[in-house]
Protein backbone atom coordinates (compact mmCIF):
# COMPACT_ATOMS: atom_id res chain seq x y z
CA UNK A 1 0.00 0.00 0.00
CA UNK A 2 3.01 2.40 0.94
CA UNK A 3 4.35 1.70 -2.61
CA UNK A 4 1.21 2.85 -4.22
CA UNK A 5 1.06 6.09 -1.89
CA UNK A 6 4.90 7.12 -3.37
CA UNK A 7 3.98 6.23 -6.54
CA UNK A 8 1.02 8.59 -7.14
CA UNK A 9 3.41 12.34 -5.93
CA UNK A 10 5.52 10.99 -8.41
CA UNK A 11 3.27 10.31 -11.15
CA UNK A 12 1.56 13.40 -10.73
CA UNK A 13 5.28 15.11 -11.12
CA UNK A 14 5.83 13.56 -14.16
CA UNK A 15 2.59 14.47 -15.89
CA UNK A 16 2.70 17.55 -14.58
CA UNK A 17 5.54 18.52 -16.69
CA UNK A 18 4.81 16.81 -19.63
CA UNK A 19 2.02 18.34 -20.25
CA UNK A 20 3.57 22.20 -19.55
CA UNK A 21 4.20 24.09 -22.63
CA UNK A 22 6.21 27.08 -23.54
CA UNK A 23 3.78 30.30 -23.41
CA UNK A 24 5.96 33.25 -25.06
CA UNK A 25 5.34 36.44 -23.27
CA UNK A 26 6.62 39.69 -25.13
CA UNK A 27 7.35 41.60 -21.89
CA UNK A 28 10.34 39.06 -21.00
CA UNK A 29 13.27 39.27 -23.66
CA UNK A 30 13.80 36.44 -26.06
CA UNK A 31 16.80 34.65 -24.61
CA UNK A 32 19.41 34.76 -27.23
CA UNK A 33 19.03 38.48 -27.87
CA UNK A 34 20.79 41.01 -26.62
CA UNK A 35 19.13 43.06 -24.19
CA UNK A 36 16.08 41.85 -25.00
CA UNK A 37 13.44 43.47 -27.08
CA UNK A 38 12.98 46.03 -24.45
CA UNK A 39 16.61 47.70 -25.55
CA UNK A 40 15.65 49.23 -29.35
CA UNK A 41 18.38 46.74 -30.59
CA UNK A 42 17.41 44.15 -32.96
CA UNK A 43 20.59 42.33 -33.47
CA UNK A 44 21.62 40.15 -36.05
CA UNK A 45 18.47 38.12 -38.52
CA UNK A 46 17.68 35.21 -36.94
CA UNK A 47 14.79 33.84 -38.91
CA UNK A 48 14.13 32.93 -42.54
CA UNK A 49 10.87 33.66 -44.43
CA UNK A 50 10.22 31.44 -47.16
CA UNK A 51 7.11 32.66 -49.73
CA UNK A 52 5.22 30.24 -51.60
CA UNK A 53 2.83 30.42 -54.34
CA UNK A 54 1.22 27.68 -52.67
CA UNK A 55 1.40 24.35 -50.57
CA UNK A 56 1.04 22.25 -53.68
CA UNK A 57 4.18 24.88 -55.02
CA UNK A 58 6.20 24.38 -52.22
CA UNK A 59 9.66 23.06 -53.63
CA UNK A 60 10.63 26.09 -54.46
CA UNK A 61 10.32 29.37 -53.06
CA UNK A 62 8.68 32.35 -55.18
CA UNK A 63 10.85 34.54 -52.86
CA UNK A 64 12.92 34.41 -49.52
CA UNK A 65 14.58 36.76 -47.12
CA UNK A 66 15.80 37.50 -43.95
CA UNK A 67 14.40 38.61 -40.74
CA UNK A 68 14.08 38.55 -36.93
CA UNK A 69 12.34 36.13 -34.70
CA UNK A 70 9.21 37.74 -32.37
CA UNK A 71 8.79 40.92 -34.65
CA UNK A 72 6.08 41.25 -37.27
CA UNK A 73 7.01 41.63 -40.73
CA UNK A 74 5.47 45.06 -41.13
CA UNK A 75 4.19 43.97 -45.04
CA UNK A 76 4.66 42.06 -47.71
CA UNK A 77 7.97 42.32 -49.50
CA UNK A 78 6.78 43.69 -53.18
CA UNK A 79 8.83 40.26 -54.43
CA UNK A 80 5.95 38.04 -52.91
CA UNK A 81 3.24 39.85 -53.86
CA UNK A 82 0.43 37.92 -55.38
CA UNK A 83 -3.04 38.53 -57.27
CA UNK A 84 -5.72 36.84 -58.95
CA UNK A 85 -3.76 37.02 -61.94
CA UNK A 86 -0.90 34.49 -60.62
CA UNK A 87 -2.83 31.75 -59.49
CA UNK A 88 -1.98 28.35 -60.57
CA UNK A 89 -5.20 26.39 -61.22
CA UNK A 90 -8.07 28.28 -62.40
CA UNK A 91 -10.56 26.43 -60.38
CA UNK A 92 -8.76 29.09 -57.72
CA UNK A 93 -8.25 31.89 -59.06
CA UNK A 94 -8.70 34.17 -55.67
CA UNK A 95 -5.77 34.94 -53.64
CA UNK A 96 -7.20 35.59 -50.47
CA UNK A 97 -3.88 36.05 -48.57
CA UNK A 98 -0.40 33.65 -47.09
CA UNK A 99 -0.78 31.16 -44.09
CA UNK A 100 1.40 29.08 -42.34
CA UNK A 101 -1.01 26.40 -43.22
CA UNK A 102 -1.27 24.66 -46.01
CA UNK A 103 -4.96 25.03 -46.76
CA UNK A 104 -6.60 28.05 -44.49
CA UNK A 105 -9.92 29.19 -45.88
CA UNK A 106 -10.61 30.66 -42.39
CA UNK A 107 -9.04 34.34 -42.31
CA UNK A 108 -7.96 33.96 -38.52
CA UNK A 109 -5.06 31.67 -40.09
CA UNK A 110 -4.39 34.43 -42.56
CA UNK A 111 -0.80 35.82 -41.90
CA UNK A 112 -1.60 39.41 -40.66
CA UNK A 113 1.59 41.02 -41.68
CA UNK A 114 2.09 43.77 -39.54
CA UNK A 115 0.73 41.89 -36.25
CA UNK A 116 1.70 38.59 -36.41
CA UNK A 117 5.14 36.85 -35.96
CA UNK A 118 7.48 33.47 -35.32
CA UNK A 119 9.25 32.25 -32.75
CA UNK A 120 11.51 29.40 -34.31
CA UNK A 121 12.87 28.82 -38.15
CA UNK A 122 12.03 28.87 -40.76
CA UNK A 123 9.22 30.55 -41.33
CA UNK A 124 6.98 28.98 -44.64
CA UNK A 125 4.18 31.41 -46.04
CA UNK A 126 2.05 29.34 -48.38
CA UNK A 127 -0.10 31.44 -50.50
CA UNK A 128 -3.93 30.88 -50.31
CA UNK A 129 -5.82 30.29 -53.28
CA UNK A 130 -9.98 29.73 -53.44
CA UNK A 131 -12.89 29.42 -55.73
CA UNK A 132 -14.24 32.69 -57.16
Amino acid sequence: MKKGLLLLPLLALFTSACSSEFLYDPRIPYPGKEGGESSGELGEFDLTVYFYLDYSHSDTPIYEMKWYQLQPLGECPKEALLDDSKAADPLYPKFLGYSEYSSAIDEDLIWNFATDFKQGNPLKLYGIWVSA
